[in-house]
């Protein structure tokens, strides 16, 4: 529908009509709405009621009322019939050539308002797992800011599986992510970055730091990184680690939907977790963490990759980062493999 502004104006030379109240004369002031002379100017373009409706996208009654109320407020008749349909009367003539000076400035006001509105916040939305949200998002990030200072990034860690359910819903521009080894859904692109491993994780003097078989760890209390509503069912190392070798579920000590979170409960606990590899050399637990190198972990690798919806076109901000991390994932590769 027509936007209808309720701003007023008063022309020169329209005189307000004058109410008796009680013997004395009230004078009041109606509010003229610039709505009213585009309307106005919408009746005498067209020719009539019906095709200026139609134009402004307003039903007929409304535009007949609002230009009725206009001449009953002023006590002016403005438009008259016409052998091809309405037209101005005299008294509409002179008044038209101050509508159209109006409604040009203010067509230039509005013009001057959508010029210097504040421009809309650039924002790019990403999900990262585990894993990508140690080394590879952070180290991108600090060159990102330099290259669009002026660009939010907002940064969401969850599971593999929820990080695809948001692609999907939109409410990602795309996610960072292990990928899983069935996807399943032809709406998604993906591009591989680079291989890795997890390592099941313990405190330094666990007691059962030098078991070599996950069965050994089955009656262990596990900690998992995830949507703390739905615990297990989106932590891959429970497929590949205990129902793929027949392994009844572990038990759950915590869901966390935080490394950070998950780490802490492991440094004050004797729980496990099976976490990317490269914590043991991180500075922030390097020494404090240790394996538990079972046979069945022996030779198991993923991949990492960026994830997004198929027909989304991204945002020259969101696209550029992807490019980044995909840059810094090759460079990381080739100075992993020189190394």
């Amino acid at each position: 529908m027509q936007r209808r502004t309720a701003a007023a104006v008063q022309p020169h030379g329209v005189a307000a009509p004058a109410a008796r109240r009680g013997g004395g004369v009230v004078h009041y002031h109606p509010s003229m709405r610039i709505q009213q002379l585009r309307d106005l100017q919408a009746v005498v373009s067209h020719g009539g009621y019906r095709a200026a409706a139609r134009a402004l996208n307003v039903s007929q009654a409304g535009l007949t009322r609002s230009l009725a109320k206009l001449e009953e407020e002023y006590g002016v008749a403005l438009l008259q019939r016409a052998h091809q349909g309405i037209a101005l009367s005299p008294e509409g003539e002179e008044f038209m050539s101050y509508a159209r000076a109006v409604l040009h400035e203010a067509d230039r006001a509005e013009a001057w308002l959508l010029k210097t509105r504040r421009p809309a916040i650039k924002q790019v939305k990403v999900g990262v797992s585990v894993e990508p949200s140690l080394q590879l998002v952070p180290a991108v990030l600090k060159d990102f800011r330099q290259a669009f200072p002026k660009t939010t990034v907002h940064l969401t860690q969850r599971s593999s599986g929820e990080l695809v359910a948001a692609v999907l819903d939109n409410r990602l521009d795309f996610a960072v992510m292990r990928l899983p080894q069935n996807l399943g859904t032809d709406d998604l692109q993906v591009q591989p970055l680079y291989s890795s491993r997890a390592a099941i994780m313990a405190r330094e003097g666990h007691p059962l730091r030098g078991a070599t078989a996950v069965s050994q760890l089955a009656a262990c209390h596990w900690i998992v990184v995830g949507d703390p509503t739905r615990p297990g069912q989106q932590d891959e190392s429970i497929q590949e680690l205990f129902l793929q070798h027949r392994l009844r579920e572990p038990t759950f000590a915590a869901v966390s939907d935080s490394i950070f979170g998950a780490i802490s409960m492991l440094l004050d606990s004797d729980c496990v977790a099976r976490l990317p590899a490269q914590l043991l050399t991180h500075p922030m637990t390097v020494g404090k963490l240790v394996e538990i190198e079972v046979a069945e972990q022996a030779g198991l690798v993923h991949q990492i990759g960026i994830v997004s919806k198929s027909m989304r076109l991204l945002s020259p901000e969101a696209g550029q980062l992807a490019a980044m991390l995909r840059s810094f994932a090759r460079l990381s590769a080739t100075l992993t493999r020189i190394a």
